[in-house]
């Protein structure tokens, strides 16, 4: 089976010099599937374009929380125009960060929920972003009935069994490779597998040993090798179920 990562940014300006190379990087590491996730419809609209033989890409689109101040309902109107579309496979990321700017968290819960009632009409995944904000996500997110993953999860194992309980999937990244990472090393050990997701969130947040570089998608298989690793598991099953957990909730 083939590696994969679930949340990526290689349309960021970070790869603008040398994407050729980094696509190839993936093949030649067999991290096959990547799914490209868009902050900006710009973004979104250079997502489309990137191909490789070899490789295989969904795309997503959504408002992040950091941006919401420079947003209003026409932009929500125009992001729902691009949600419709076959090709945006998810609605995110989107939620709430009150770690930059905690003074317009009415604003940053208002573009949230309008986003997930948007995904719930559509019948579309989600894939949340939040950070310290996590009860405030919780709490958003069970007043909708959306599927989806908390990306980059690196909450306390109380709330990982909150959003678990909820359905939604848990996706780990380069962070508990660290060897300060106490807490997602222990959330990881408790996910059911069924609901396990990997990712890099590249160009952030490389893992050991690449930390400290410029991450990408084919770092990914460290992160997957750890997560084997912690859960005492043949990593040749692990990509099954990961394979199979990304194709059930983004479609294969």
């Amino acid at each position: 089976m083939n590696y994969l990562d679930s949340h990526c940014h290689i349309n960021d300006a970070a790869f603008k010099d040398d994407l050729t190379i980094v696509l190839d990087n993936m093949a030649k590491a067999d991290v096959k599937k990547a799914l490209i996730v868009s902050s900006f419809i710009e973004d979104y609209q250079y997502a489309k374009a990137i191909k490789h033989p070899e490789l295989s890409f969904k795309k997503s689109l959504g408002i992040y929380p950091d941006n919401v101040d420079e947003c209003n309902d026409e932009t929500l109107a125009a992001y729902y125009q691009y949600f419709k579309e076959a090709d945006c496979t998810a609605i995110g990321e989107i939620g709430l960060d009150y770690h930059w700017n905690n003074t317009n968290k009415e604003r940053q819960q208002y573009f949230f929920d309008k986003q997930l009632s948007m995904a719930e009409e559509l019948g579309k995944p989600v894939i949340i972003h939040t950070r310290d904000a996590a009860q405030d996500t919780y709490d958003i997110l069970k007043r909708h009935h959306c599927q989806g993953v908390m990306h980059c999860f690196s909450e306390k194992r109380e709330m990982a069994k909150l959003f678990l309980k909820l359905g939604y999937y848990l996706s780990f990244s380069g962070t508990i490779t660290f060897k300060n990472a106490k807490e997602p090393p222990e959330v990881v050990k408790i996910t059911p597998l069924e609901r396990l997701l990997v990712e890099t969130d590249c160009p952030y947040m490389a893992p050991v040993p690449l930390r400290g570089k410029r991450n990408e998608p084919s770092f990914v298989v460290h992160t997957t090798r750890k997560v084997a690793e912690l859960l005492m598991m043949d990593e040749e099953e692990l990509l099954r179920v990961i394979n199979h957990n990304y194709d059930r909730l983004f479609g294969e």
